[in-house]
């Protein structure tokens, strides 16, 4: 089975285009480490500006498949429109996490996760891909988590994202996480998987702290 994850057709259009430096994650050295099933250790963390290299890295190394499945089309690398956006950071807007480990002294991006509310705070719309070599590993079940803990501490009510209708495994992990499944409004082959963000039934991972300013900074633009 190929790296089918959630991606909306319209991700695009989400991307804020308008986050500034100061609005991104301030608490950079937050970070968890999870065990894969086969006990790997794996860093989570939220991107930095300088990710840029990593997360090339990551989509030019998947396969055709992969590529496609995850961006609906088979790109060979993010477009500089694409990466800069990728590279943002605000819980309330975007945020994008990597998962990486070290190979020959040096960091590498091993999969990454995003959403962007669409808009805030009702709903966010996320994606996840993990590189070919290291999927059926728990990876993708431990980011979308992650996903979920931050969107949820960032206000967001809803986390959505769709899933090739013929993705029997990941219809099964939606299913098995508590989402719903839903026509999409893309197409036929698409679901749209849905999830209102209640309180998790796993103890969630301390990135979720890296919404706890963002959600102060609106809160108290909006008068909250």
């Amino acid at each position: 089975m190929g790296n089918l994850f959630p991606f909306s057709l319209s991700w695009k259009d989400y991307l804020p285009s308008g986050v500034g430096v100061g609005d991104h994650v301030r608490n950079t050295d937050v970070r968890d480490i999870i065990r894969l099933r086969d006990g790997t250790a794996v860093t989570l963390r939220a991107v930095r500006p300088d990710d840029g290299d990593l997360m090339q890295d990551l989509v030019r190394g998947l396969s055709v498949e992969s590529r496609y499945h995850r961006f609906f089309h088979p790109l060979h690398e993010l477009s500089p429109d694409m990466l800069a956006r990728f590279l943002q950071n605000d819980p309330t807007g975007a945020i994008t996490l990597l998962a990486v480990v070290q190979q020959g002294g040096k960091e590498v991006a091993i999969a990454m996760a995003q959403y962007v509310s669409d808009p805030y705070p009702v709903r966010g719309e996320f994606a996840v891909v993990v590189a070919d070599a290291w999927q059926r590993g728990g990876l993708a079940t431990q980011l979308i988590q992650t996903l979920i803990c931050i969107a949820r501490a960032a206000g967001i009510a809803i986390l959505q994202g769709d899933v090739l209708a013929d993705n029997e495994g990941m219809v099964r992990l939606m299913v098995n996480m508590g989402f719903v499944l839903d026509d999409s409004d893309d197409g036929a082959y698409l679901l749209k998987a849905s999830k209102v963000l209640e309180a998790p039934e796993w103890k969630c991972s301390p990135l979720a702290r890296l919404a706890e300013g963002a959600k102060r900074r609106v809160e108290g633009r909006m008068g909250v």
